[in-house]
């Protein structure tokens, strides 16, 4: 696959329920980053974990593609999510962050840097997550800064 296809098949695995085949999408130290709430999951076996807690979090995700951008090993994908956090809390002890039972939907940005082997070397993660494009407040909690 080229890396534009790597970036569709990353999108397609990222919205199933298949955590095994996502975190194989990423070489074996490969890293998610999502420094809007300060994550760094780096193996696979973090990834898989990370996506199994994000779907069992939002069971109904969705992520529609507007665009891919390449630039040699690299790909910058620039999607529409929405879906509703119904599902298990996020997080743990003092910063759980419990359903809303809210629907939303947000522009996100992934920028995916690849190894010479066509494996996710790095997934960096950008979103807003204090106003959705909408112009409504998040999905996370009541406070505007989306913690509880």
């Amino acid at each position: 696959m080229n890396v534009d296809q790597i970036a569709r098949h990353w999108i397609d695995l990222f919205q199933k329920a298949d955590s095994d085949a996502f975190a194989l999408l990423f070489a074996p130290d490969g890293s998610f980053i999502d420094p809007a709430f300060g994550l760094a999951r780096h193996g696979r076996d973090l990834v898989r974990l990370h996506h199994r807690k994000w779907l069992a979090a939002v069971p109904d995700f969705k992520a529609d593609i507007e665009r891919v951008l390449v630039d040699g090993r690299s790909a910058v994908i620039l999607y529409q999510a929405t879906g509703t956090f119904n599902g298990a809390p996020l997080g743990a002890g003092k910063n759980t962050i419990h359903p809303t039972h809210k629907p939303f939907e947000a522009r996100v940005v992934i920028v995916l840097d690849l190894d010479a082997d066509g494996q996710v070397k790095t997934c960096t993660e950008y979103y807003d997550t204090v106003m959705m494009p909408n112009g409504g407040k998040g999905p996370y909690a009541e406070d505007p800064r989306g913690l509880q």
